[in-house]
């Protein structure tokens, strides 16, 4: 229970990029992970420390359809695709799990070892310029409607760069085993 309440705190507070469609489609899909036993812990928002210990195991695999699955319960990210972003950086589409189709969006870095961080960008805190140049407008939520991967792309890539030395990291996952 107290996993899914930081992850609903976490939800309510980031002004996150969503779509109503699938933009990050089987056939674009990369493979950042390998198959394995995976621990997750929240990062603490203020201190940047993992909160004590772990909220979820279990072992995650691709699937078929390129999405990363787990039959554990409530794997946080259950069905993610994800696509280079170059480098060890790598957009995340995670499905809603209630309610209406809809996806939204994370980075994710994908580290030797099997360390993955993850972050979830908050659509206001792209440069307004930015959100102007590619027609991005936040709702009346703080939430921002992406209908085109080449434009969620470059939004992305602004957000890099624009918090280049400053990202917040939300969790990480650490692989512990096959």
């Amino acid at each position: 229970m107290r996993f899914l309440a930081v992850i609903a705190i976490a939800l309510m507070a980031a002004g996150c990029f969503y779509s109503e469609d699938d933009l990050i489609t089987r056939r674009l899909a990369g493979e950042p992970l390998e198959s394995g036993y995976f621990l997750h812990a929240p990062v603490d928002p203020e201190t940047g420390e993992e909160w004590g210990g772990s909220t979820w195991e279990g072992y995650v695999r691709r699937g078929r359809g390129m999405r990363y699955y787990s039959r554990a319960d409530n794997f946080p990210h259950n069905n993610a695709r994800f696509r280079s972003m170059g480098g060890d950086v790598w957009l995340a589409q995670i499905p809603a799990r209630d309610g209406p189709e809809a996806y939204s969006f994370g980075l994710l870095w994908v580290y030797e070892g099997g360390v993955i961080a993850y972050h979830i960008p908050d659509c206001v805190d792209l440069e307004e310029a930015v959100r102007e140049e590619l027609g991005i407008e936040p709702d009346g939520e703080g939430l921002c409607r992406v209908d085109d991967l080449g434009v969620l792309e470059s939004a992305m890539s602004a957000y890099l760069t624009q918090f280049a030395d400053d990202i917040r990291i939300d969790g990480i996952y650490r692989r512990v085993g096959d």
